[in-house]
């Protein structure tokens, strides 16, 4: 949280007034030694219980001592102890709940065992109990209390974690290859520190008082210095004679713990979805990653490092499926279910399909970012003639962002709020391409210049929320580019922008392939965009690819009856034929695959034979066929080819 943004949460007068107070009180408990007017011990028998007067602006106790100057002593032991506690419980809560939020089942559930245990636990008579054993021992006492409120935090910790963790920015990261650590420190915590900021001051609040408390029972501390809870005692005892011996020390007790409750209040307007915090970012400066694995025309290495065999496409998917837990009988479900496809150096794949037929899913998973707790649990995806399935973290860095590069469909949110365009640019230079700090700031303007944009400086120095939806797509593309990919995986990235703008950020992915020689994947809904990028395509419905080859070869005979749906949807088939088609019908549901074909349930060509069985991908024998790349999931794939020819 920068400053800035803190003068904004404190514009009211009210946050403005605690904020003085706690601010006047943690000097006074600094400088008590100084500032108090008399030695908050020396005793005045005959000036005892007095109100105010000019000699003890705030009266005097039983024993004739100053109650300003022991007011001001008093509050050094109690503020400390709070923060002693709030410290504690932030370091050990934010980085176990950091860690059950990014690790896998088994060790979110232990750390959550362990939260449930601290909230078990009656921390108050703990406390009490260790004052028996540790009398006059604040810093004992204290640093249980922070312990025992590290389960809370943890708990707050890990479900912000799990919630941000899902963003598309956090897999951009992963994409540019930084590891998870990196991942939870610069994109994670930054995102959560606001509410973890006033979660921090409401454990202060709440400090106070438990230290209080306990001097009130004259638990912890040296009764020979004053605190606030013993002061609070001792006017208790004379309250009938003399009751405004209550007021200095409740006094300062009450509006503390206000002033502490009124800025979290303050601080808790300024988390994300707030209204105040609408149109503020904080700011925060990137540190250099270094690449395990570097493109051959930026760093000199040899060329057959990185370039997969001649008779090898560039990438290789064969019958990859994907699944998650099941949420009736505890297995898993698969929402992909043996994809197969290729790409080739310097050619475009389209990979069309209605939603809901798994095409994000699938290409997700070749730089290994399916969302938890799905997971790829069948197949092979091989990428320049290396294995990625069942590589780890480590290992896949070597591949995101330096040889694979990912364009996600919402450049808004695939672009961290908390950093300038910039800043996040220079990251990804410095992790995947290895370029020098002094050459950073040159290459991310030729990088946004190369994408398009016609102001870099500016870009460069915006935060996401002050780009349009074109400039922020023209800057998430940037970024892919940044460790000169072999291969560019667009998961539909013109679906949030309008017609102008999607044509011409296609118009640019055209002549980025063309001038840097990369393979492209590209998902999308448009066939349009297929015709006029990719030279092969593969349909997939129903996590299955129905029907792929050449893009001119599909679209002048498509060989399976859900391709030639789709074409009699597009705005191109109506102008010829006057009428506008439709589907009928939606994808079923993972749960819900027939076990034969499909799509038969909608298919107008359906037959008895459609539904025993499963459907094998496979090339027809009156048809050319290329390494199984001209292929249709369909019993009467011959008859609608000669069909279509007629």
């Amino acid at each position: 949280m920068t400053f800035t943004r803190v003068l904004a949460a404190f514009r009211s007068p009210l946050a403005a007034l605690s904020l003085l107070w706690l601010a006047a009180i943690c000097l006074t408990s600094v400088f008590a030694s100084v500032l108090a007017p008399q030695d908050p011990l020396a005793q005045d028998l005959p000036a005892a219980n007095q109100g105010p007067t000019g000699a003890h602006l705030l009266g005097t106790d039983g024993l004739g001592r100053d109650e300003l100057s022991r007011v001001m002593f008093g509050s050094a032991t109690l503020l400390w102890g709070a923060a002693e506690a709030t410290v504690i419980a932030l370091l050990i809560g934010v980085s176990a709940g950091l860690l059950a939020g990014f690790s896998g089942k088994t060790v979110d559930r232990v750390l959550l065992w362990l939260a449930d245990l601290s909230f078990a636990l009656p921390g108050f008579i703990v406390i009490v109990a260790l004052a028996v054993i540790y009398p006059r021992n604040t810093a004992v006492l204290m640093g249980a209390l922070g312990v025992i409120s590290a389960g809370g935090v943890l708990r707050f910790t890990r479900n912000l974690t799990r919630a941000v963790r899902e963003e598309l920015f956090v897999d951009a990261a992963y994409t540019a290859g930084l590891s998870r650590r990196r991942v939870m420190t610069r994109h994670i915590l930054p995102v959560i520190t606001a509410p973890l900021t006033v979660q921090a001051v409401l454990m202060l609040s709440a400090g106070v008082i438990v230290g209080a408390s306990l001097s009130f029972l004259g638990l912890g501390g040296n009764p020979e210095k004053p605190s606030w809870g013993q002061m609070i005692y001792e006017a208790s005892q004379q309250m009938t004679s003399d009751p405004w011996l209550m007021v200095p020390s409740g006094a300062a007790l009450i509006f503390t713990v206000m002033a502490l409750n009124f800025i979290g209040g303050s601080l808790g307007d300024l988390t994300p979805g707030t209204r105040a915090a609408r149109g503020t970012r904080a700011r925060a400066r990137m540190r250099p990653v270094r690449s395990v694995v570097r493109r051959p025309e930026a760093h000199g290495v040899g060329a057959e490092e990185a370039a997969p065999p001649q008779d090898e496409p560039l990438l290789s998917v064969r019958g990859l499926t994907v699944s998650f837990p099941g949420a009736q009988d505890g297995g898993v479900q698969p929402v992909v279910d043996g994809v197969g496809f290729e790409v080739r150096e310097g050619r475009a794949l389209g990979l069309v399909g209605e939603s809901g037929c798994g095409k994000s899913i699938s290409v997700l998973a070749i730089p290994g970012l399916v969302p938890q707790p799905g997971a790829v649990t069948g197949g092979s995806i091989r990428f320049a003639g290396e294995e990625l399935v069942g590589l780890g973290e480590r290992q896949l860095n070597r591949f995101r962002g330096s040889r694979i590069g990912l364009i996600s469909q919402e450049p808004m949110v695939a672009l961290d709020p908390s950093f300038t365009v910039g800043s996040q640019l220079c990251e990804v230079l410095a992790h995947t391409a290895g370029v020098p700090r002094r050459r950073r700031r040159e290459r991310c303007l030729e990088l946004l210049a190369e994408a398009g944009i016609a102001d870099p400086v500016r870009t460069a120095a915006s935060y996401p929320h002050q780009l349009s939806g074109g400039m922020a797509q023209r800057a998430a593309i940037a970024m892919a580019l940044a460790g000169s990919p072999q291969l560019l995986i667009a998961d539909e990235p013109t679906t949030a922008l309008d017609v102008t703008v999607q044509a011409e950020i296609l118009d640019l992915l055209r002549e980025l392939k063309e001038q840097r020689g990369m393979a492209l994947l590209l998902v999308t809904h448009d066939l349009g965009v297929v015709a006029d990028i990719c030279d092969d395509m593969a349909v997939m419905y129903a996590g299955q690819v129905v029907e792929q080859g050449a893009v001119e070869d599909v679209l002048a005979a498509p060989l399976h009856p859900y391709t030639r749906g789709l074409l009699a949807s597009t705005p191109e088939s109506a102008a010829h034929t006057g009428r506008l088609s439709a589907i009928a019908g939606t994808v079923p549901q993972p749960k819900d695959w027939p076990t034969g074909c499909r799509f038969a349930d909608r298919c107008p060509h359906a037959q008895e034979r459609c539904r025993t069985a499963p459907v094998a991908l496979e090339s027809p024998v009156a048809l050319k066929a290329d390494d199984g790349r001209d292929a249709a999931r369909c019993v009467r794939a011959v008859d609608l080819f000669v069909e279509a020819r007629s």
